[in-house]
């Protein structure tokens, strides 16, 4: 009988050990979650901060399920710093802020001229700020984009999260975290990017200057900066090209390529670009070869494989020859130019590197574009219309 006793107790004992629960310092009841946050330059040169919460509600399905006419909320503060608008919040909100569930960090076009340096630092410092955090850059105020709507998402913050890393056809932007904004500005050499999003209607992609309820947010530009403040930007088409550069245009990306014959459109299987660096003597020179194998949506009726594959590798071409020719006049190096002379020559690179901005606007940069179509997409016919005897 003892034996038995004490069996039962060891067993108890251990699933007592087992056992897991959720406990934290603080109620779910008392948190305010922050989600994201806008910053903006006032007329005043104040620092305008825009937080955005969501209801501790819908972090659980019961209470997502319950908030009736309940809706997360957008405040703005205006301060000398970003730390003294933190500060401020919690003179207004009833609940603890909480930094560690934030999606989305927007940096207005103001800011982003002035440079994001201080605001960079003050974030880098909040250790509850994961470095896995959106950073997307604003056409115009950061404030009326987080205060847009988004399709299918009550919480704007997730929302353009969720176009930066899931919806993303269009190969014209990429999604760039905390971490990465990080590594990039350390390095001299390298120019950092984000996102650049702009407000449209939401009954036509046409521009708007004004946010709520009529206005949804739109990604399809890039933003660079050098030290911490903002550059250049590149258009739809540009960043479109640039990915191309990069290697990195998404599968089933859309293109629309206008021809003698019609406008063909295709759609991308894989891309790769690879590109090769030579020096001879002082004069670098870079090759870059760009892969894509595509899909046909559509085709001119008398246009064969071959001029299909001619005709999207052109258009290719143009795009990228015209996006590096610009950046080569206004002395931006989107490509990464010196990171990758800097690694592969670094000798010649310590005796070029005074001279880079004599060296780059004539620096030679050629692109090579090779397509080809799977047969079974392109050859793709009706099939008649037959009843089996």
């Amino acid at each position: 009988m003892l034996q038995t006793k004490v069996k039962k107790g060891i067993l108890i004992f251990f699933c007592l050990l087992v056992l897991t629960g959720c406990w934290d310092r603080n109620e779910i009841s008392n948190v305010n979650f922050l989600m994201g946050m806008a910053l903006d330059i006032t007329d005043e040169e104040k620092l305008r901060v825009t937080f955005h919460w969501a209801l501790p509600e819908q972090f659980s399905t019961e209470g997502s399920q319950s908030t009736g006419s309940q809706e997360n909320t957008t405040y703005s503060i205006e301060a000398d710093s970003l730390g003294q608008a933190m500060a401020k919040l919690t003179e207004i909100s009833p609940r603890t802020p909480i930094y560690s569930h934030m999606e989305l960090i927007l940096i207005g076009e103001g800011v982003a001229n002035k440079g994001i340096k201080d605001v960079i630092t003050t974030i880098d410092r909040e250790f509850e700020i994961r470095r896995t955090v959106n950073v997307i850059t604003a056409k115009g105020k950061a404030e009326d984009l987080l205060r847009s709507k988004i399709p299918f998402e009550s919480n704007p913050a997730s929302g353009v999260k969720n176009i930066l890393n899931m919806a993303n056809r269009s190969s014209t932007y990429r999604p760039v975290n905390l971490n990465e904004l990080f590594v990039h500005q350390s390095d001299p050499d390298v120019l950092a990017y984000t996102p650049m999003a702009n407000m449209v209607m939401n009954d036509s992609l046409n521009k708007s200057d004004a946010s709520g309820q009529n206005t949804w947010v739109q990604v399809n530009k890039m933003a660079f900066y050098d030290q911490y403040k903002l550059e250049t930007e590149l258009t739809e088409t540009e960043a479109k090209a640039w990915m191309y550069f990069l290697g990195k245009i998404e599968k089933r990306t859309i293109l629309e390529i206008p021809t003698e014959k019609g406008n063909l459109i295709t759609s991308s299987i894989t891309q790769s670009s690879t590109p090769t660096i030579k020096v001879n003597g002082s004069s670098p020179k870079v090759h870059y070869r760009i892969k894509e194998e595509i899909s046909v949506i559509d085709s001119p009726a008398e246009m064969s494989i071959s001029e299909m594959e001619k005709a999207t590798a052109n258009h290719i071409k143009t795009l990228t020859t015209e996006m590096i020719r610009k950046m080569q006049e206004e002395n931006q190096d989107v490509l990464f130019l010196r990171r990758g002379l800097r690694e592969k020559y670094p000798e010649t690179w310590n005796r070029i590197k005074r001279d880079w901005m004599e060296i780059y606007p004539k620096m030679n940069i050629e692109v090579e574009v090779d397509v080809k179509i799977q047969h079974e997409n392109a050859l793709r016919k009706e099939a008649p219309n037959r009843i089996p005897n």
